[in-house]
């Protein structure tokens, strides 16, 4: 019998070292941060020995880790292998699909398992930014994309909200006291806060201060746990609102500019897994409008 310590733990290893970070591994899985740190832990538990050093800038792999990498990623490519000759075989098609990090957790990933129903015959593989194999892309922005088939999927609705527990208090009283968590792009704040509070007609003093966050999912987890107030997608929140773990803080919802598109490329148009993918992502967003946590 082969002594072999836990797939999954081999698999969380794998893609950290990959992306040199648990927080992309985490993203790039669909799983949390401490999800990959526990298996990583098990894992160097198995081998008594640490794969990665952990200090101020980050992670690096140790000798131990970058003895072991190779060895896994080749054995990973001979399972891959071995598993594509087998479907294509049977004649299952692969269906390749880029998804933006906050998308895939939030909103991409709970719905999966209706997919499965729909395209019992299509072996996906979801990543986190396009590459030249993509049959589909999910992406945030602003238009549609020329030279492709390019459809808006959804708006972004923005909502201000928080731990449920904080209800009772004002919400002039929190704004005032509570810090406003704010999401970063290319380094600068988004102007999620200032927009929802110039339609409330509130100060913007209360965006001045606050905390800040690489990702719209670490704004939401932060909310979750009262560590503020967000101005968030409620697209992106469907499910934390229907399970009590969000609330909303006020009615004033401030929609757009941006929203997620679904563009396939003219080559791939026309396949029918491509297609059918397609119809179940409208079905998707329909079934989520007509939620009594949707947008309409």
């Amino acid at each position: 019998m082969r002594r072999l310590p836990s797939l999954i733990a081999l698999r969380f290893f794998e893609e950290t070292a990959r992306h040199m970070s648990f927080n992309r591994a985490a993203t790039a899985l669909c799983v949390t941060q401490g999800a990959v740190s526990r298996q990583i832990k098990l894992l160097e538990e198995s081998l008594g020995a640490k794969l990665f050093e952990r200090d101020h800038k980050g992670i690096r792999l140790t000798p131990a880790g970058l003895q072991f990498l190779p060895c896994l990623s080749e054995a990973f490519d001979t399972i891959e292998r071995g598993f594509r000759q087998i479907t294509a075989a049977k004649g299952r098609r692969r269906l390749v699909v880029a998804v933006p990090p906050t998308f895939a957790t939030q909103w991409f990933s709970p719905r999966l398992g209706s997919l499965g129903d729909e395209l019992p015959d299509v072996e996906l593989s979801v990543r986190t930014s396009p590459t030249e194999d993509c049959h589909c892309v999910i992406r945030f922005g602003r238009n549609a994309l020329a030279g492709a088939h390019s459809e808006l999927l959804m708006t972004e609705r923005h909502v201000l909200v928080g731990a449920p527990g904080l209800l009772s208090e004002s919400l002039d009283m929190l704004l005032e006291h509570l810090p406003a968590l704010h999401v970063l792009h290319n380094d600068a704040r988004l102007d999620l806060w200032p927009n929802w509070l110039a339609k409330a007609g509130l100060p913007a003093r209360y965006a001045e201060n606050g905390i800040e966050f690489s990702t719209l999912e670490q704004a939401i987890r932060a909310a979750r746990k009262g560590a503020g107030l967000a101005v968030v997608d409620r697209n992106m929140i469907v499910e934390e609102l229907a399970d009590g773990s969000l609330a909303r803080f006020s009615d004033v919802e401030v929609a757009g500019p941006y929203g997620y598109w679904l563009d396939v490329a003219q080559r791939h148009a026309a396949l029918e897994h491509v297609q059918a993918f397609a119809g179940w992502m409208r079905e998707e967003v329909l079934k989520m409008i007509n939620s009594p946590h949707g947008v309409h």
